[in-house]
């Protein structure tokens, strides 16, 4: 078939360009072409066509020719073809290379691309060379380097028989300049392999977006789904310690997180939790679920001058009825916290909500809840002068660990600071939500068509203040033969009732206990078939100081290897704590480590940090001390039986 019968009728089809940036004289040049292509595409003749736009026979076959080629795009050139100074073909050098001095230059134009003509197959050997493909039993080279290509690039050539009298071994460089740019415009245009093989982990995030495609999934009505992540303080901070002589001091504390859930449709915080710790926990991960739907106070304001904006704050309390309402998905990464038994199964089953798990460092899955933690980062923690930056080489302020002291930058001060920052952004107009703010779009949502918003909530099966509590059967201990009254036993602690107490017919049968894991010094008890025995209280001294399931194990742990010994008339949360507030002298040869746990314990506790002067042999005491001697064990740390092994083969 001819040009023409294959060109004829299509003109409608190809593809036009925009005309903007053409001169006068280049866009009368274009229109001339475009009327010659129009009619070389109709019943016009080669003739009619040359005396109605002066375009000779033969450049209109050679226009013609260049518009039905197919475009990188996968489409015909078209009209785009026909615009000035536009290259569809690459340069191709017809004549052979002739042997040069090493020094002498110009004259290998094309050359590169003469030889992979010259060699089928070369080129495509080449850049499997170039894009790292694995052979079996070679370890490939990590973001290959230019000159490394170049050294592999000779050695094909070495086995396709290319000779010393030929290009490019006759050159000084042999050729190094062509092929890097050969292996730099590869990578350019094959720029989303080399960055899954090589680029950082933001990069890769960034391919996943940005392709025009809209999600799948659309949530469009509040609650629908919700996005869980947390977030690394980038700045170092201090807690304040009162001294044995009444006097305060500072002292550092590891970096905090902030685990934290947003709407998907809204964009609102829904809730968030502050850790004190180096890692969140899968019941820091609950908590922020239970916070979502029973609410959660607001810390003390300690900062003067710094309010909180009219009707600001979280959805739950400041929007009548969002209190007990229920999420329906829940979006996480796969830190080890979301991969817990309580979050995929207890959590689930309880609250019935469906979850989507992206990958690690993949930001995309959760924009919003990863835009808000770039807001905190840039709004907040990176303006102080303890700031840490996004890197060690990334804004990190000088000596930032000294100014968290020295200033200081608190704590406390700080989770104030956080608070009001969240309140100020859930009522900030967004221009993604039409200029709405977070509240205002969950208010219209509720108020849409009569209030016919119909939320998910618990329903009668439980309170929200209950929800998510931790579920176990244990037995009731106790003898009626000694006297001894009946009582439940949970991580080590007696805990009992004045009902528990008289029902001696319970003695050894099953009952079923909720804890509330962020305060262990109540229960609440149900027999088998479901009717209430009321709250349990702890036993002892216990029940004085509330404490959670973390520093309940970690004064177990303690007592378990004799590194703290507690006396019957001792608070034990307040005695762990005292252990973690020992110094020698002041407050700041405390370790971070140590002051964070203990800021923890405080906060849980609601009681202020006072360091301690040190107890001999460590013992953390303010009843009657163990006494101490070399014929009882109880009172001393656990022997290292390797030294004491040791020890008897140095004496043999």
């Amino acid at each position: 078939m001819s040009l023409k019968a294959s060109a004829y009728g299509t003109f409608d089809d190809w593809p036009k360009p925009d005309l903007t940036g053409l001169t006068e004289s280049e866009l009368e040049d274009y229109q001339r072409k475009y009327t010659a292509m129009r009619l070389f595409c109709s019943d016009a003749t080669t003739q009619e066509i040359q005396d109605c736009t002066g375009i000779k026979k033969s450049n209109i076959y050679y226009y013609a020719e260049r518009c039905m080629k197919s475009a990188p795009d996968g489409n015909l050139w078209g009209c785009r073809a026909l615009l000035p100074n536009l290259h569809i073909k690459g340069y191709s050098r017809k004549l052979p290379a002739k042997p040069k001095l090493p020094e002498a230059k110009g004259g290998l134009s094309g050359i590169l691309r003469q030889t992979f003509e010259r060699f089928p197959g070369l080129e495509g050997e080449f850049i499997k060379i170039i894009k790292g493909s694995k052979k079996t039993g070679h370890v490939a080279e990590y973001r290959k380097r230019p000159i490394s290509c170049h050294r592999d690039f000779l050695g094909l050539l070495r086995q396709h028989g290319v000779k010393d009298d030929e290009w490019p071994f006759y050159t000084k460089y042999l050729g190094l300049r062509t092929i890097s740019k050969f292996v730099t415009d590869t990578k350019q245009d094959q720029n989303s392999h080399f960055v899954r093989l090589e680029g950082e982990s933001a990069a890769k995030a960034h391919l996943a977006v940005g392709r025009g495609v809209r999600p799948q999934l659309q949530f469009t009505e509040p609650f629908d789904a919700v996005e869980i992540d947390g977030y690394h303080w980038d700045c170092h901070s201090a807690v304040r310690f009162k001294t044995p002589d009444g006097l305060y001091v500072n002292v550092r504390i590891n970096r905090l997180w902030v685990v934290l859930m947003t709407d998907a449709a809204s964009q609102a915080v829904l809730a968030y939790k502050c850790v004190f710790s180096s890692e969140p926990s899968a019941q820091d991960v609950i908590d922020v679920m239970r916070y979502s739907i029973s609410g959660q106070p607001r810390p003390e304001p300690v900062i003067a001058g710094l309010i909180y904006p009219k009707n600001s704050g979280l959805p739950n309390a400041v929007i009548e009825g969002c209190k007990g309402i229920v999420f329906s998905a829940a979006k996480f990464d796969g830190a080890l916290a979301h991969l817990s038994e309580k979050v995929t199964n207890t959590a689930r089953a309880e609250l019935g909500f469906f979850w989507t798990l992206g990958s690690p460092a993949h930001f995309e899955r959760r924009p919003h809840v990863e835009h808000i933690f770039s807001l905190f980062s840039r709004n907040v923690f990176c303006r102080l002068p303890s700031t840490t930056g996004h890197g060690p080489n990334n804004g990190k302020a000088p000596n930032a660990e000294q100014a968290a002291t020295q200033i200081p930058i608190l704590a406390e001060d700080l989770l104030h600071l956080l608070d009001v920052e969240i309140a100020q952004y859930n009522a900030r107009p967004s221009e993604g939500l039409f200029f709405l703010s977070p509240l205002d779009f969950i208010r219209e949502k509720m108020a849409k068509d009569n209030n016919h918003f119909l939320p998910r909530t618990l329903g009668s099966r439980c309170q929200p203040t209950e929800v998510l509590q931790m579920k176990r059967t244990v037995s009731v201990c106790g003898n009626s033969k000694k006297g001894r009254r009946p009582y439940v036993q949970f991580m080590r602690v007696r805990y009992s009732s004045a009902l528990l107490a008289d029902g001696w017919g319970l003695i050894g049968k099953k009952v079923i206990i909720y804890i509330d894991e962020s305060d262990l010094r109540v229960l609440t008890a149900f027999t088998r078939d479901g009717c209430l025995l009321g709250k349990l209280v702890a036993m002892g001294h216990w029940a004085d100081t509330k404490h959670d399931l973390k520093t309940r194990k970690a004064i177990n742990s303690k007592l378990a290897d004799r590194t703290l010994q507690i006396a019957s008339e001792q608070d034990p949360v307040r005695a762990y704590l005292a252990g973690l507030c020992t110094s020698s002298q002041s407050g700041s040869d405390l370790h971070a480590q140590e002051a964070t746990e203990a800021a923890r314990v405080a906060a849980e506790a609601g009681i202020d940090l006072q360091i301690t002067e040190p107890q001999p042999n460590n013992a953390v005491t303010t009843g009657k001390t163990l006494e101490y001697s070399d014929s009882l064990i109880i009172g001393k740390p656990v022997p290292d039986l390797n030294d004491i092994i040791n020890q008897k083969r140095r004496g043999s």
